[in-house]
């Protein structure tokens, strides 16, 4: 059971934080601080590697094996596709490729740092 509830958690983290990504892209454009250019970019990459780190997790500790990176990256890049598309309907927002694509550059990371943790982790456990 104890199991059960740390998987639950996991994942209620999770979805937690897309929810947190969903508030920030319902704020109205003018309710966002002026950025440098391109910085908005970094800002997308680094708010789309935790998430990618966190499916990555959830899905490991629901007992999933294989394809964990590719099923990280795929949902990751996937929210933030619908991300986009929310913004469409958000005053003072727009959908735009260069968000998805930083997007996709962060679920990369987020489940590149993932596997290179499971991979310590496991060579750890063996250690032992």
């Amino acid at each position: 059971m104890k199991n059960k509830r740390i998987v639950i958690s996991c994942w209620l983290l999770t979805i937690g934080y897309m929810g947190i990504i969903f508030y920030l892209s319902s704020l109205e454009g003018t309710d966002l601080p002026s950025l440098p250019q391109y910085f908005d970019k970094v800002v997308h990459i680094c708010i789309y590697i935790p998430l990618a780190f966190l499916c990555s997790f959830s899905f490991r500790k629901s007992g999933v094996k294989k394809n964990v990176f590719l099923l990280s990256f795929i949902i990751t890049v996937f929210y933030g596709i619908t991300d986009e598309i929310h913004q469409l309907y958000v005053p003072g927002r727009e959908f735009a490729i260069g968000d998805i694509l930083a997007d996709s550059l962060g679920a990369l990371l987020g489940s590149y740092l993932a596997f290179v943790a499971s991979i310590k982790r496991d060579i750890d456990r063996r250690s032992l």
